[in-house]
């Protein structure tokens, strides 16, 4: 079993190379997509100081154009049906409350032609330091069912699911 999964494990796990992705959460993620797997990525975070740092690192870079940062909330997306082919939240799911974690996955799901995936920390990897609520592995991965087939990905600090929506 591998110690941990990255994100660049993940964009291959989701065989994400020349996609348009929703990527969840600002990180580095977005960046390996647009670098490496030639994706266009839409990334999109609840801080605009967040998005407007990244901004500045991207001024300049080859892959500027294959980047869009946008202010948004994953439990209520303005973005239409199936628009991207594939949404990636990395890490993210376990700063959502957990009254609204359906929503987020609905969501994802919604905007998605293909999947959706999402990867997070397992009981040995969550930073127990966090005042944030760990996710229910169990419960992501039926929850997850409900929109198609899923496969699951594990590691010992986080677990990787791919779901290919209906």
């Amino acid at each position: 079993m591998k110690e941990d999964i990255n994100r660049e494990d993940v964009l291959k796990l989701g065989g994400l190379r020349n996609k348009r992705i929703l990527d969840v959460g600002i990180g580095e993620l977005a960046v390996i997509a647009a670098n490496d797997f030639n994706c266009y990525v839409t990334t999109i975070d609840l801080i605009q100081e967040k998005l407007d740092e990244q901004k500045k690192d991207l001024i300049g870079n080859k892959i500027e154009n294959k980047i869009k940062l946008e202010i948004g909330d994953a439990t209520k997306l303005k973005y239409k049906n199936n628009e991207f082919d594939a949404s990636v939240s990395y890490g993210t799911l376990h700063h959502i409350p957990l009254n609204k974690r359906e929503d987020f996955i609905s969501e994802l799901c919604r905007v998605s032609k293909e999947k959706v995936i999402i990867a997070e920390f397992t009981e040995k990897g969550f930073p127990h330091r966090y005042e944030y609520e760990k996710v229910d592995l169990v419960w992501l991965e039926k929850e997850l069912e409900k929109y198609g087939h899923v496969k699951e990905y594990e590691s010992i600090n986080k677990n990787v699911y791919v779901c290919n929506v209906k």
